[in-house]
């Protein structure tokens, strides 16, 4: 069964009724990270990050130009201005901001005012485009001088801490007082510490030199640690310097496994919550009560081989087997020592396929002729589920000190091998991929869930993590003929129109309009 609109006139009337209005601070926007778009890294002199060896080896595509956001950001912001976005997640580099060309230095690089610079220009055009700027200080990438296993090594977390306390202090002031603008409001600290810990020292999708289902932990703790000591400067920043507070998160890519996900979240709630220390196993044990209790009530969008159901459920118990509270111990230190109870200002999540039943599978005939013989889902074989948003926003929820939660990814990726792009398997397309899982976040916001935003993944196409084949953005880059942007996504939908006719819809609270856009055949 093809992917298709999931709702009716009926259900449209529901969660839509007489009277329907949009909270005027909701947050629609798209996101991206600047490895991924500013071109520029692991090249002979360029800023090197934890990337470059792998990108130099031939294994993976390199990075290369990106799509040249560093230096056409304008175009880009413009373009997710005219879609009438009021929000826009970016990154700002580690590996930029304390630049080194080398792959090996026992000297610890300046900060490079130039480039703090050049992101306050990035930031400042954001803003005066209309956007709220969500800025995200790591995201899956650090400089190589840190090492390649740099969340494996405790007494390396300083070096983040000075980093973080210079950007938010730097950049801020040259946006006050260069650009008249107001300090950033929104920050995340680390994208998907539960993806990278568990993706790297488990899976072995990002590089590394170690491999183990302990250091797996050791880099998850590590990064609870850093999130923890990253928002304690960032609220005393902002504090010392007189400006408003800031809203800092933490956002987990959304995992069916409550040890795979949702329990880093609890952990970080759990002082604000009145849990001593002592009691964290049995508060943890009645947060995956709860958790499994609502998820369990997610639709199948498609039947999962009988093997790959079974190891799901092998993978579940594991998890909780190998889980241990000493591999969080740096980071529960930093939550309990910290003179800020609360370390989380809302929830932040990516949701894509949360199941792992969907994740393993043979290689198909053109896997096999690219050369591809992997075991387990591309980015564009990824189930679409838009029906569990609605369940996983509402198990995001619980032990969630009544915080405000943000999607901030959500996106589907076309593959575009040798210049050819190919229909999925399930034949979505982006105009109904963006009315049924917008259509569930609505649902969700209307039955009490206290949604706060909705970011797409991504505005442009981009280098995901090795290549440049998956497609998720709204807007296609074409790269036979260098890096052109086309208007409209790699499969032709003029995705960028409907995301703009949805938001527009939504504002206004004219219902008949609503029903419209929701139900319009755009492709």
């Amino acid at each position: 069964m093809g992917f298709e609109r999931h709702f009716n006139r009926k259900n449209l009337e529901e969660v839509f009724p007489e009277g329907f209005h949009l909270p005027e601070d909701f947050l629609f926007g798209v996101a991206s990270s600047g490895f991924q778009v500013e071109g520029g890294f692991n090249g002979p002199g360029e800023p090197l990050n934890n990337w470059a060896e792998l990108e130099r080896s031939g294994k993976v595509e390199r990075s290369g130009e990106g799509i040249l956001f560093w230096d056409e950001y304008e175009e880009d912001v413009k373009a997710a201005s005219s879609i009438g976005l009021n929000a826009f997640r970016m990154g700002v580099e580690w590996s930029r901001i304390q630049p080194s060309s080398l792959m090996r230095t026992s000297n610890v690089p300046p900060f490079d005012q130039d480039a703090i610079d050049h992101y306050a220009e990035i930031v400042a055009c954001v803003m005066k485009h209309g956007m709220e700027p969500v800025i995200t200080l790591h995201h899956f990438t650090h400089p190589i001088w840190a090492g390649v296993d740099f969340w494996l090594d405790d007494d390396k977390m300083p070096l983040f801490e000075k980093y973080v306390e210079t950007i938010a202090d730097r950049l801020n002031t040259v946006l006050i007082e260069k650009h008249q603008l107001h300090p950033i409001r929104y920050w995340i600290t680390l994208n998907e510490p539960n993806a990278f810990a568990l993706g790297t020292y488990l899976v072995g999708g990002m590089p590394h030199k170690k491999r183990g289902i302990r250091w797996a932990g050791k880099a998850w703790g590590n990064m609870i640690d850093a999130h923890s000591r990253a928002y304690d400067i960032l609220h005393s920043v902002y504090r010392d310097r007189g400006w408003d507070e800031p809203k800092v998160s933490c956002n987990t890519t959304q995992q069916s496994i409550y040890y795979l996900e949702k329990v880093m979240v609890d952990i970080l709630n759990a002082r604000i919550n009145g849990v001593e220390r002592g009691e964290l196993k049995e508060y943890l044990k009645e947060g995956k009560r709860k958790w499994d209790e609502e998820i369990s009530k997610c639709e199948q969008m498609r039947k999962a081989p009988a093997v790959t159901v079974l190891m799901e459920k092998v993978l579940e118990k594991t998890s909780e087997f190998f889980f241990d509270l000493s591999d969080f111990e740096n980071g529960i230190n930093a939550i309990y020592s910290s003179p800020e109870p609360r370390k989380l200002d809302f929830l932040s999540v990516d949701f894509y396929d949360p199941f792992f039943r969907h994740m393993v599978r043979l290689p198909s005939i053109d896997d096999i002729k690219e050369k591809r013989a992997n075991l387990h889902a591309e980015h564009w074989q990824w189930v679409l589920n838009p029906t569990a948003l609605y369940h996983f926003l509402k198990a995001e929820c619980i032990n969630a000190a009544d915080l405000p939660i943000v999607i901030l990814e959500n996106g589907m990726a076309y593959k575009v091998h040798d210049g050819k792009v190919s229909a999925r398997e399930d034949g979505a397309t982006r105009d109904k991929f963006l009315q049924c899982f917008i259509f569930e976040a609505m649902r969700a916001l209307k039955d009490g869930v206290p949604l706060k935003g909705y970011f797409y993944w991504t505005l442009t196409d981009n280098y995901e993590w090795g290549s440049y084949e998956p497609r998720f953005g709204l807007y296609t880059v074409d790269r036979s003929q260098g890096v052109v942007r086309r208007s409209v996504d790699a499969w032709g939908v003029d995705a960028g129109l409907v995301y703009s006719d949805i938001v527009g819809a939504l504002r206004s609270g004219d219902r008949e309009r609503i029903f419209e856009v929701f139900t319009r055949d755009y492709w």
